[in-house]
């Protein structure tokens, strides 16, 4: 009789027990795996002058994607090296958004297709040469290995050997040379998609960045594209408006919702109650300027703060994209918050 006695104390002490378990995780708020990444495209000056100061106040890191040409370019618009480093010893990551910001379908594709200009001398200007461009846009110039630096004018590329310039209207191009020989013997090639992807990454390490990942200029992404990405990149960001699910997602193809001038930031944080904290994803944002008007659709850095308020009240994981994949798809490593 004692023993069946003490077998029901038990029995209620275990039921009771589960009971306040319940009730704890309720008080907590839903069940949550997921996380969150931050994305700023372009690499603006806004984003180290305005985000990084709101997202260090909270202990947050996001990923920053570069346009390697405009590194140093002497645009103040664009962060330059030194900031770019100080992001990276802050926990950020540096990834790569191509060397010049084009599209696969506005330029040549591979690396095979890229084919060498017709030049010819222009009469009465001995360094310059001319051709015509069958292309919407010209990605850039490449001499022997060497990279030439575009220009405004072809008033400007008289003086610069190693220079072009490229008028669309007419879809002509204006080349001062490095080497006369190298335009005689037509030595100089338009750059592929591919050499985009390629000498984007490798200038970018050559400056002491640790790229991984690639995010696509304009959000345009093929599945061609996506297979020759490999080659280069651990991971690639696009947008798609969409979250990513866990044992679902594709590496190559990270899926971005894009944040707009005129969202609020009840919005976006909406959107992480639903598919991070409800549905256990990965959500990531495509931002671009942050406290100023520079780039497409800048966002206002009182927003940021909000949001970077409600992620560290709320413990959510805020990971860079290289973390993220690690993390989501090899399955390596704990998020930090």
């Amino acid at each position: 009789m004692k023993k069946a006695y003490g077998l029901r104390v038990l029995f209620r002490a275990l039921a009771l027990l589960a009971a306040l378990v319940l009730v704890s995780a309720a008080s907590a708020g839903p069940c949550r795996a997921g996380m969150v990444t931050l994305v700023f495209d372009d690499g603006l000056s806004s984003v180290y002058q305005y985000a990084y100061p709101v997202l260090a106040k909270y202990g947050l890191v996001a990923t920053t994607a570069v346009i390697a040409d405009r590194v140093d370019s002497g645009d103040p618009d664009f962060m330059d090296e030194k900031q770019l480093k100080e992001l990276q010893t802050a926990g950020w990551e540096i990834a790569s958004h191509s060397l010049t910001h084009k599209r696969p379908i506005d330029i040549p594709k591979f690396i095979a297709e890229e084919k060498c200009l017709l030049l010819k001398p222009v009469a009465g200007h001995r360094p310059l040469y001319e051709a015509k461009y069958k292309y919407e846009e010209l990605s850039g110039l490449m001499e022997n290995g060497k990279v030439l630096r575009e220009r405004a004018s072809g008033k400007m590329v008289k003086n610069e050997p190693g220079s072009y310039y490229f008028d669309e209207l007419i879809g002509e191009v204006i080349v001062h040379p490095f080497e006369a020989a190298s335009a005689e013997k037509q030595q100089i090639v338009a750059i592929s998609y591919e050499r985009e992807m390629q000498a984007s990454k490798e200038e970018l390490e050559e400056r002491g960045f640790k790229v991984s990942t690639y995010v696509t200029p304009h959000n345009y992404w093929t599945p061609e594209m996506s297979e020759l990405s490999k080659r280069f990149y651990a991971q690639v960001a696009n947008g798609g408006d969409d979250f990513n699910r866990k044992g679902s997602t594709d590496r190559y193809w990270l899926k971005r919702f894009v944040v707009h001038a005129n969202d609020p930031a009840e919005a976006i944080i909406g959107l992480i109650k639903e598919h991070a904290m409800r549905e256990d994803g990965w959500v990531i944002f495509c931002l671009h300027g942050i406290g100023s008007d520079l780039g497409w659709e800048p966002w206002d850095a009182a927003k940021l703060g909000q949001l970077a308020d409600f992620l560290k009240k709320k413990a959510i994981p805020v990971v860079t994209l290289d973390k993220g994949v690690k993390l989501w798809v090899e399955g390596k490593g704990k998020p930090g918050v």
